[in-house]
Order: C-alpha cells, then sequence, then structure tokens
C-alpha cells in the first residue's frame, strides 16, 4: 500500500538506511507532469516557476522570474486571486478558483483551475487545464454520496459503503480504507475494487511504509494524487530563492514524489495513486487510498468532493464512535445501579467478589477474575495463582491508580509474565483504592494470533548504485506473522465499562469508609 509520498531530486540525496525517515519530501525542488506552478513574493513579483510556465502564460521560465503577477493576468482575475488569498487565514490553507481565463480579451481562450496558498514568505500559485468532461456541480456530486453512507448502521460498513462512493466518483481501480493503529501500522479494513484485482482486504502494513515525515504532512495537506509513476518531474526554477532556500511545496497539489514510493508502486503494478486523508478528532485516524493501472489524474473538482467527502466522512465516523460510546455509558449505568442495589450498606467489596465478577462479565468478556483486596487473594475462573499473582502486584502499583490498566500482551510488558501466559496472555486491571493499591483484575488466555501483512514488512537491503540502499519490497503477497502470549484484544467499549465499574467500586469503598468514621463516631460519643 505504502501511501509515503514525496518529491524527486537532488535534496532527497542517496536512499540509504537512515535517510528513509529523513527524506526532505517538502522540497522536491520539482512538480508533477499535470500543472504549473508560479511562487510570489509578498508584493507579488515571481521568485519560483516550474519550467513548463511557458504552456500556460507564453513565457519562458528564465523570463517570467522578476516580472510583477500583474503583468500575466488579466485585471479581474488578479481581484479574484486577492480576494483567496485575504481568505488564506490559517497557515495551511489552500482557497481555489474553478474555471478561469488568464485574459479578458480571450474568450475562447483555454480555462484553468487554480489553488492559492502561502508558503513561509512566499504565495504560491498552481494552475491545472480544465478538463472537457470535469463537473462543475460539487454539491450535487457529494450530498448523494454522503445520504448513502449516512444509512451504514456499523464503522465498517460506514467504511465499506465509503470506499464504494470513493470509487464511483474518481474512477481508480482500487479504493481502500486505511486505518491506522496506535504504532501507526496500518490496516485495510475496507475496499472497493475491480473484479479482476486481488483483494488487498485485511492486510497489514508496517509503520515504516509511511514514515513520520509523510504521516505529518498526510495531517496538513489532505489530498495527495499521483498521476504516473512514470512521470520524470518538472524542475522549479530556480532551486533557491536569493536567501538559499528551496521552494516549501509542503502544501503543494502538484509536487513532486519520492523515487522510493515511485518504485513501490511500479512494483505493485500500480501507475496511478491519489491519497485523501481521515482525519479525526484533530490526528490522523487513516486515508483513503486509491490506485490504478494506467496513469490517471481526476479532475481538479473530483478532487475537491472527495476532499469535502472525506471531511464529512470524518463527521460520520465520529459520530458513530459517540454512539458506541454513549452505549458503553449505557451499560456502565446499568451495572452501577445493579451493583449498588445488590450491595448491602455495610459490606466491602472483598465480601461481594464474586457477585461483582459476574455481574461484570455481561459487559466484558473474561476467563478469569482476581480480588486483591487489603493483601488478600480471591478468584474465580482461569487465573494466575496467588504465587503468580504477587509477582504481578509491584507490576500494577507502577501504572497509574486514576484509571484501568488494559493490556492484550503481559509477557510483552513483564518479565516471566509469560510461564503462564497460557492462563493470563492478558489483563484488564482496576484499581479500587489508592493506599493500599486494591485491584480486581480480569484475565484473558492466551489465543492463537496471526497478522497477515502485505509481503514480508522488513525491507530487504540491497547493493545498488549508491551502496547500500532501502529498497521497496517487489514482493505483496499475503505474509503471515504468528504471535504468541497474546489474548483477545481489549475493545475501546470494554476498556470504558471496565472505567465505569472502577469508579462504582470506589464509591462503594468511600461509601463503606463513611460509614466506619459514622459507626467510630457515635462509639466515641
Amino acid at each position: 500500500m505504502n501511501q509515503h509520498d514525496s518529491g524527486g531530486s537532488a535534496y532527497f540525496g542517496k536512499a540509504d538506511l537512515t535517510n528513509c525517515e529523513r527524506e526532505q519530501i517538502h522540497i522536491p525542488g520539482r512538480i508533477q507532469h499535470f500543472g504549473a506552478l508560479i511562487a510570489l513574493t509578498s508584493d507579488r513579483m515571481v521568485q519560483h516557476a516550474s519550467a513548463n510556465i511557458e504552456t500556460v502564460f507564453g513565457i519562458p521560465a528564465n523570463e517570467i522570474i522578476g516580472r510583477p503577477l500583474t503583468g500575466l493576468v488579466s485585471r479581474r482575475l488578479l481581484h479574484d486571486l486577492l480576494g483567496a488569498l485575504q481568505m488564506l487565514e490559517r497557515p495551511d490553507s489552500v482557497e481555489r478558483l474553478f474555471n478561469r481565463r488568464l485574459s479578458d480579451e480571450d474568450d475562447d481562450g483555454p480555462l484553468f483551475d487554480i489553488t492559492v496558498h502561502r508558503s513561509d514568505t512566499a504565495l504560491i500559485m498552481e494552475l491545472e487545464a480544465v478538463t472537457a468532461d470535469a463537473p462543475s456541480d460539487l454539491v450535487g456530486f457529494v450530498r448523494p454520496m454522503i445520504e448513502r453512507v449516512t444509512a451504514a448502521e456499523s464503522i465498517p460498513e460506514l467504511c465499506r459503503l465509503a470506499a464504494r462512493q470513493i470509487k464511483a466518483l474518481t474512477g481508480y481501480d482500487r479504493v481502500m480504507v486505511y486505518r491506522f493503529d496506535a504504532d501507526y501500522n496500518g490496516e485495510v479494513i475496507a475496499e472497493a475494487l475491480n473484479a479482476d484485482l486481488e483483494p488487498f482486504l485485511g492486510l497489514n502494513y508496517p509503520a515504516s511504509d509511511i514514515p513520520k515525515q509523510a504521516r505529518a504532512l498526510y495531517q496538513r495537506n489532505l489530498l495527495r494524487v499521483i498521476g504516473d509513476v512514470n512521470d520524470p518531474g518538472i524542475d522549479v526554477i530556480p532551486t533557491l530563492n536569493p536567501n538559499d532556500e528551496p521552494l516549501d511545496l509542503s502544501m503543494s497539489t502538484t509536487r513532486a514524489v519520492s523515487p522510493i514510493h515511485l518504485e513501490y508502486l511500479r512494483n505493485m503494478g500500480v501507475q496511478g495513486s491519489m491519497s485523501v486523508s481521515i482525519i479525526k478528532g484533530g490526528k490522523l485516524w487513516g486515508l483513503f487510498a486509491c490506485h490504478s493501472r494506467t496513469p490517471l489524474v481526476p479532475s481538479y473538482p473530483v478532487r475537491t468532493a472527495s476532499e469535502l467527502f472525506a471531511h464529512l466522512f470524518s463527521y460520520l465516523l465520529e459520530r458513530k464512535e459517540n454512539e458506541a460510546e454513549r452505549a458503553a455509558f449505557i451499560s456502565g449505568q446499568i451495572l452501577h445501579d445493579r451493583i449498588m442495589v445488590q450491595l448491602a450498606i455495610d459490606t466491602s467489596v472483598h465480601q461481594n467478589f464474586g457477585m461483582i465478577a459476574e455481574a461484570a462479565r455481561d459487559v466484558i468478556q473474561f476467563d478469569g477474575a482476581v480480588g486483591w483486596i487489603e493483601g488478600e487473594f480471591q478468584s474465580i475462573g482461569t487465573t494466575p495463582s496467588e504465587e503468580e499473582f504477587r509477582t504481578l502486584v509491584p507490576f500494577l502499583n507502577t501504572a497509574t491508580s486514576s484509571r484501568v490498566y488494559a493490556t492484550d500482551n503481559l509477557a510483552g510488558k513483564l518479565k516471566g509474565a509469560e510461564a503462564f501466559a497460557d492462563r493470563a496472555a492478558g489483563l484488564l486491571a482496576l484499581p479500587v483504592s489508592r493506599d493500599p493499591r486494591d485491584y480486581i483484575v480480569f484475565f484473558r488466555s492466551e489465543v492463537a494470533r496471526t497478522v497477515t501483512w502485505a509481503g514480508d514488512p522488513d525491507k530487504p537491503v540491497t547493493i545498488g548504485e549508491y551502496g547500500e540502499r532501502l529498497t521497496p519490497r517487489k514482493s505483496f503477497e499475503a505474509w503471515q506473522q504468528a504471535l504468541s502470549g497474546f489474548c483477545e484484544p481489549w475493545t475501546k467499549d470494554q476498556v470504558r465499562a471496565a472505567e465505569s465499574l472502577r469508579v462504582t467500586l470506589m464509591e462503594v469503598v468511600l461509601r463503606l469508609a463513611d460509614n466506619n468514621l459514622r459507626e467510630r463516631a457515635r462509639a466515641s460519643e
């Protein structure tokens, strides 16, 4: 999958084992063939231009440098451009103008879609020739797409429907919903593809496929298109400004592509690609990743519609997750009421451990549970022995006392825990007092687990023209990795329910403490 994209020029340098994470992908020094670019100073003098700018203005790139924008575009277009610049309120804002002519004198002249954004002190203007079949009614495109996905009853169904809508809109051969985990490994959780393609659904990709700096750009620049993997690119002239600084193309639509990523795509049989970021809660949740077996550049209105759809999809995704949180909250409230009703006013968590554990089973599935109250051990189901559990207590004490702690791989956190992984591969611990630390701990037994990667996730080192260099893998056949010492992962809903139960049990502890204080006060009187 590898949606790591960047530019290709002398700024990338040698692709060795250490510089994949250090590629300066925001300053490639060139653009892709489907657009043209000029960069302006704050007083609108041309500072940089792409080598193909003559096809737009009829003036060679080296002759357009230093000229004012006023002599290149009509007054009407200049007015619209200045208005667009006034709308750039945030550092990463991009404004778009559709179907514009450069000259008022030529009513039959070519039409361009234009984007403007700020880059440090420069103003970047990118132009793409309008294609004959480009749609103009973006709302008309996006509205029915949103109506179709709104009917989804679950997040998996929402993602499946969204992939189909993006595919129908853009014409790509394959569209995937690619979700990041906490470590930025990726998984294809939904897919829409042509019938003759091999599915990638369920495949996992290592975090190294999308280096940190590429993920940072995905969070800033939400849509990225690679028109043709064999595009040699077009130089930006001059390479450096008068302050010896290269042009930052972080927010550029036409920014050129990393040679490593292009090689990766060619190895996959992909000739064109597009990615649209899915941002949830201000963070990069995943991508719509689109692949084509032939070069493809969707029109700018189609790409804009895709980006708008991704924004609305993110809203629906967050709403679905909020609904799940609400359901988990209600389950927690029901559990709270059930426990509080069954507890006598003068009884403790220790005395009611069995009842509490069985009540929790309705919302938190587990194989065994341990109560560790005032140094006394109680258990039900499949758990570590008392002696084994005592070795766990110091480890649990290092976690915070103000929330639950969950892991599906205890042996990976605590040396020696592998000895009882068959009975306690993972745990969900609820601290129910602070001093001393008392716990209710739910355990899950080890289960066989395999992760299916898209090829061997370790990138091989080969000897090439520049010595050792990092080479994208050439095989993408499913490559399974067997994992031991893991239990079935605890879901977010189960962790939320456990947190609600923890609060309930803290309430029980405090209630009992208050009763004891009142009894001592009466005895003293």
